[in-house]
């Protein structure tokens, strides 16, 4: 039939393989972005990944800090507190701890 064949429903149907030879090197694109279209998009995309990970670092800052001082607070509390507080901090202290412990290992993951 040639290089047009007739599909079930009518279509015309390209054979590729007859149309390319050996020594021809063809691209195609099956996306209708144009080359400016891809270039912003990917300016955008860069965009959003660096404010993503300046977020991610300005949260992971802020809870160290305020983790920071909890911790130090417990620390204090259990060492010049009454023995009722010294228990609740000692239970803080060592949550937290057990806390970066597991952090630390599920980094090496």
């Amino acid at each position: 039939m040639g290089e047009l064949d007739k599909e079930k429903g009518g279509e015309p149907q390209i054979n590729l393989g007859q149309i390319v030879g050996k020594d021809h090197k063809y691209e195609l694109s099956v996306s209708n972005e144009t080359q400016e279209d891809a270039d912003t998009r990917r300016s955008k995309e860069t965009a959003d990944a660096d404010l993503k990970r300046k977020m991610t670092y300005v949260l992971f800052c802020f809870a160290l800090l305020i983790i920071g001082v909890v911790f130090a607070g417990c620390v204090y509390t259990f060492a010049t507190g009454a023995p009722d507080d010294k228990k609740w901090a000692a239970g803080i202290v060592s949550a937290i701890a057990s806390g970066l412990v597991g952090f630390l290992v599920g980094q090496g993951k």
